[in-house]
């Protein structure tokens, strides 16, 4: 499953701030051995069920796909949805809340990936064979037991060009679990969340969380080349153990004993992030007692806007040159589709609506004007969420006995989606799984599935 998170902390949620319980775990190439294999910046996020059902983080599902996913060398990140152990707030009723949550983790993890380079300056002592090892067994049990149909697009010479670039970006992949999936599927494309974190104010959310990232993976880039120098002279590594760091708030201290970290290395990171939050709070209160001008932020579609002063400027985080750049992926486990999916967000649509809609569909457009078509008709497919789906390496598991989802409903579903020329969308039926995996036979096959479609998006990049 999952071993002790190498940083445990907290992130404000772009909704409205409320701090949202985070865990990150370090793949073994992150490990202060030296015989570990460069780590190439891959990142995954894992969403747990409802909250109110009680999921969260620890979910036995949870682990097993994080658990894959670390073991093929994905640094992974795990969270707790508002309302859920760890996490304040209560859950929201349109799960817009907690796609802000969702949002705020992976402007957390991004620009945490993209600081934590610890081994910058040192020279790698690796085993090629030991590694070459671990690789052919694992292929080797594999092979035959999951077979995922890859996708076939009928791609020009240019077209070709640019997925060969595309390739090149390490894989950031998003995922969830039942209510988890819901979330990851209704989430923006990966551009759009990542220009929240571009040049945020001073003192918002968006720019604490840039700064917390920043400030832990440099503290960790200083622990973890110490410790794999230390490893490399005295010839017997240490591992690194877990780290908890609260936020800006008090209430988060640690209640475990701290292991290989000492206290003082700790209370100098929580110093340290305090002092930058102090700074970001000052720079926006002095924003917002200047007035008549303009800001970067966000207007009310949510579009960014440009600072029109040099002074607008000193009150956002500058632009990070050369931030990596993702290629995203997504992983859908037992994702709710029907009745449920309408109840969990409360947006059953009623038949008066309904009525209505078609009322107003059928209403006649006055001589020399267009008719009005609704705001629900109005959206194109780059707006729908599913088209990322559909467009980026997607793979959905689900289990042909699962009561919160008819087989029928999530057949008709992914065989919808893959039929879209082009479609990178896959899915994959386990016979007998039901919506929790309990079976040790299925939940095997799970964690079997998960890693030969992290495989696959490794082999491609």
């Amino acid at each position: 499953m999952l071993p002790e998170p190498n940083i445990t902390f907290t992130v404000p949620s772009l909704h409205d701030g409320i701090d949202i319980n985070c865990r990150v775990y370090h793949p073994d190439s992150l490990a202060p051995t030296s015989d570990a294999a460069g780590w190439k910046k891959h990142a995954a996020i894992f969403a747990h069920p409802y909250a109110p059902l009680g999921g969260s983080s620890d979910d036995a599902v949870v682990g097993i796909v994080a658990g894959a996913l670390l073991r093929m060398g994905f640094l992974v990140g795990t969270f707790n949805f508002r309302g859920a152990h760890g996490s304040a707030g209560k859950t929201s009723w349109t799960g817009k809340a907690e796609q802000a949550d969702y949002k705020s983790v992976v402007g957390f993890i991004t620009h945490y990936a993209h600081c934590l380079d610890p081994f910058r300056n040192i020279t790698l002592r690796r085993s090629g064979s030991k590694v070459r090892e671990n690789e052919v067994e694992l292929q080797g049990r594999l092979a035959g037991k999951i077979r995922l149909q890859p996708p076939t697009p009928d791609t020009t010479s240019s077209e070709t060009d640019l997925l060969a670039a595309t390739n090149n970006k390490p894989v950031l992949l998003l995922g969830g679990y039942s209510y988890g999936s819901m979330i990851t599927a209704q989430l923006p494309d990966i551009e759009a969340v990542m220009a929240l974190f571009e040049a945020p104010e001073n003192g918002t959310p968006a720019a604490e969380i840039r700064l917390r990232a920043e400030h832990l993976a440099e503290k960790q880039n200083t622990t973890l080349a110490s410790l794999r120098a230390a490893s490399q002279n005295a010839g017997s590594p240490r591992r690194a153990g877990g780290l908890r760091v609260g936020g800006f708030e008090d209430n988060h201290r640690p209640l475990e004993p701290r292991r290989s970290l000492s206290v003082e290395l700790e209370e100098r990171i929580r110093h340290g992030i305090e002092e930058l939050m102090a700074k970001t709070k000052k720079g926006h209160k002095a924003s917002q007692s200047t007035e008549g001008r303009g800001t970067r932020g966000q207007d009310a579609t949510g579009e960014a806007t440009e600072p029109t002063s040099k002074q607008d400027a000193a009150d956002h985080l500058p632009p990070i040159l050369g931030l990596t750049q993702y290629r995203p992926a997504y992983l859908l486990v037992s994702p709710l589709q029907g009745v449920v999916t309408n109840l969990v967000t409360m947006s059953v649509p009623t038949p008066i609506s309904s009525l209505a809609r078609k009322a107003w569909n059928r209403l006649p457009a006055k001589p020399g004007k267009k008719a009005h078509t609704p705001p629900e008709t109005q959206k194109s497919v780059a707006d729908n969420p599913e088209t990322k789906l559909v467009q980026n390496d997607t793979l959905v598991i689900y289990g042909d006995s699962d009561i919160f989802s008819p087989v029928r409903k999530l057949r008709t579903w992914t065989s919808r989606l893959q039929a879209v020329p082009n479609s990178k969308f896959r899915a994959h039926e386990v016979s007998s799984a039901t919506h929790f995996w309990a079976q040790a036979k299925v939940a095997q096959t799970l964690r079997d599935a998960v890693m030969v479609f992290a495989e696959s998006l490794l082999v491609e990049t």
